[in-house]
């Protein structure tokens, strides 16, 4: 089997890209929150100089709210679901360009004898068949069947 290389029009798949991504969320956030400390400053000048007091508060507490289900619609709702896996196997050189492809981080090797414990981590639903083919399609030995460990 060929390994292809990424397209460079489109983004990598992996813990890099995951980081880039949130890095620009909290850049986001951050002004964010400079823009609504700046809004909260303006609105309480206005309030305590201005005869339109109430209209003031009334529209800032919709700003406010309207905010908050932006940031609700935009965050996250759940957590991605993480599994940790251990596989014996006998651990070759591209094991970890192998899993990367596949979104897959290898947390760990400990080497035996017989054949070496990888321990596995995904983020998206992966089952004993899907790692037991994805391994033994490399060239992978495996010893026994992937076992899901949390």
């Amino acid at each position: 089997m060929e390994h292809s290389k990424p397209s460079p029009l489109r983004a990598p798949a992996g813990p890099g890209a995951r980081r880039t991504h949130r890095w620009r969320r909290d850049t986001v956030e951050l002004a964010a929150v400079f823009l609504s400390v700046t809004a909260a400053d303006l609105i309480a000048k206005i309030v305590v100089h201005g005869p339109d007091g109430p209209v003031v508060v009334a529209a800032s507490a919709l700003a406010l709210l309207a905010t908050a289900l932006l940031h609700s619609w935009w965050s996250p709702h759940a957590p991605p679901p993480v599994a940790l896996w251990r596989v014996r196997t006998t651990a070759l050189a591209h094991t970890g360009t192998t899993l990367a492809d596949h979104r897959i981080t290898l947390l760990s090797v400990h080497p035996h004898p017989a054949a070496d414990e990888l321990y596995l981590r995904t983020e998206h639903p992966v089952t004993p068949a899907v790692l037991t083919t994805l391994l033994t399609a490399t060239g992978h030995t495996l010893q026994d069947a992937p076992t899901r460990i949390a």
